[in-house]
């Protein structure tokens, strides 16, 4: 399987290459833009692929099955218009396809919410051809869902180069390490504030699967296992698809991103809403409480105070403030959370900054901070970030007899520059951090220790690592023997002794 996939994997690879240079030589410099237009060819495929399946279920259930093409909408089927060329298949796509799906309604929501004021900006009619040539040679309806979803996080990934779509990719082995601490469970509600392009939620989403599935029906999938969910019941896989997965993000492009990553991985019933978190007019949606929460929300952005929602507990114009407020206050009792903050929130001397981890040490059991080395979220950034873990408490209560865990991650087994390599070669602290908070929080040097809470609420509530490492400036440091130093000088003094000897003959 593993070979199958890889070969699926560099075959659609090198389809999404040849697709990103012609709608690059199109006029589409911007990354969103470009994965959006293949994206909506994508759908436009599988929608008559599914029916087509769906039409063979019937067949062999009996299920009754009414197909979206019935009729005067037969005209919509990809296999019927894929044919038509130049102005003809501009025209057809861009005033009747889109309109059509924007229409669906019943089991196609998500896909209908996916192309709610969709435009076709593929400018040139020869490149919209071709891109509709190269997308019709991948046969969806063969590839399995895991490999879908795959397939799509290739395409969100491909162009490593683009900024502002790394504005919002946290790194799948970051996402997978918080997901597995914070271990959603089936039949509990997840949330992501800032969902971004899903990646949250469709790891949770894995985990949940995982833990549900036989051990003989689980694949090693490249770094981690997968499993297909074979243990859940009928209404737990109903739960699982369609009312456990919410996410809302301010970015229309994103929620578009999120949803078809989201439907690609099976999660056909996600809730992702286009909506300011922290700002602007509150709804019902806002007061929702959720069971786990796990998020990455945007470090660098500014909010106008007079913007901020009301009831989120401390005003800041810094939005890593008004979200860890958010995540909080969106909690049900005992629900728990991960979230990544920069680290510069968890000593800053700032009113805000103060009151809001006073508020989170209140309000939650924080059992958990682990200290992210600079570079984990190269090359499109080099902040350095810290993961909080936390519980949320029945009653608001500062208990200055908890202790919180601390882990200081040296290494995410990656260089941690802006030419960003995984090898081997480099450290990585994450299956050690997994190892010692499965055994209840241990404590190894140098990786962990416990700090309570009484000393951080002394010391202004800081929750730097750094501040209370134990460990600090007792790293061993490897000396060799002198005997072995003084041997390597003798005989670098001879190399260049004869070096000069030949300078001076030669002179």
């Amino acid at each position: 399987m593993e070979t199958s996939f890889q070969q699926l994997r560099e075959e659609f690879k090198a389809k999404l290459d040849k697709l990103n240079n012609y709608l690059w030589t199109a006029g589409l410099p911007d990354p969103v833009s470009r994965i959006q237009q293949i994206s909506f060819f994508f759908f436009l495929k599988m929608l008559e692929e599914q029916d087509i399946g769906m039409e063979k279920q019937e067949r062999l259930t009996g299920h009754a099955h009414r197909s979206i093409f019935t009729g005067k909408n037969e005209k919509f089927r990809w296999s019927r218009w894929r044919e038509k060329t130049g102005k003809d298949l501009y025209r057809f796509i861009r005033d009747e396809v889109f309109p059509f799906v924007e229409e669906l309604h019943n089991s196609h929501k998500n896909i209908s919410q996916i192309f709610q004021g969709a435009k076709l900006i593929i400018p040139d009619e020869a490149v919209l051809k071709r891109t509709i040539e190269i997308i019709d040679t991948i046969d969806f309806s063969s590839l399995d869902t895991d490999v879908k979803g795959d397939l799509y996080e290739t395409l969100l990934a491909s162009i490593e180069s683009a900024g502002e779509l790394g504005a919002f990719l946290t790194p799948r082995h970051i996402i997978r390490a918080i997901v597995e601490m914070v271990n959603p469970k089936i039949g509990e509600t997840i949330y992501d504030p800032a969902c971004g392009t899903g990646g949250f939620l469709i790891t949770a989403h894995e985990l949940i699967k995982l833990k549900n599935s036989d051990p003989k029906n689980t694949e090693q999938r490249n770094s981690h296992k997968i499993g297909y969910g074979d243990k859940l019941n009928k209404e737990q896989w109903e739960f699982l698809t369609k009312k456990t997965f919410y996410g809302q993000d301010v970015g229309p492009e994103m929620t578009r991103l999120a949803l078809m990553n989201l439907i690609l991985h099976g999660i056909e019933g996600a809730h992702i809403k286009r909506k300011d978190t922290v700002a602007g007019s509150e709804d019902e949606d806002d007061l929702r409480k959720f069971d786990v929460i796990l998020t990455n929300p945007p470090f660098a952005g500014k909010v106008d105070i007079e913007r901020i929602k009301p009831t989120l507990p401390v005003k800041s114009k810094k939005t890593q403030v008004l979200f860890l407020g958010h995540v909080i206050n969106s909690l049900k009792s005992a629900g728990r959370a991960g979230i990544i903050l920069p680290e510069g929130s968890l000593f800053g001397t700032n009113r805000d900054d103060g009151e809001i981890r006073r508020y989170m040490l209140e309000n939650t059991k924080l059992e958990a901070v682990v200290s992210m080395p600079s570079g984990v979220f190269q090359p499109y950034a080099g902040v350095k970030t810290s993961v909080f873990i936390f519980k949320k408490k029945p009653v608001p209560k500062l208990d200055e007899n908890e202790k919180i865990w601390f882990f200081n991650m040296q290494g995410d087994g990656s260089s941690l520059s802006a030419a960003k390599k995984f090898g081997s070669q480099y450290k990585n602290d994450i299956p050690k951090l997994l190892e010692l908070w499965q055994k209840n929080r241990a404590i190894e040097k140098p990786y962990s220790w416990f700090t309570s809470v009484k000393e951080i609420a002394e010391n202004d509530y800081v929750l730097s690592a750094n501040t209370y490492n134990p460990y600090s400036g007792e790293e061993e440091v490897s000396h060799r023997e002198p005997k072995e130093i003084l041997k390597e000088i003798e005989g670098n003094e001879k190399k260049l002794g004869s070096a000069l000897d030949k300078i001076k003959k030669l002179l």
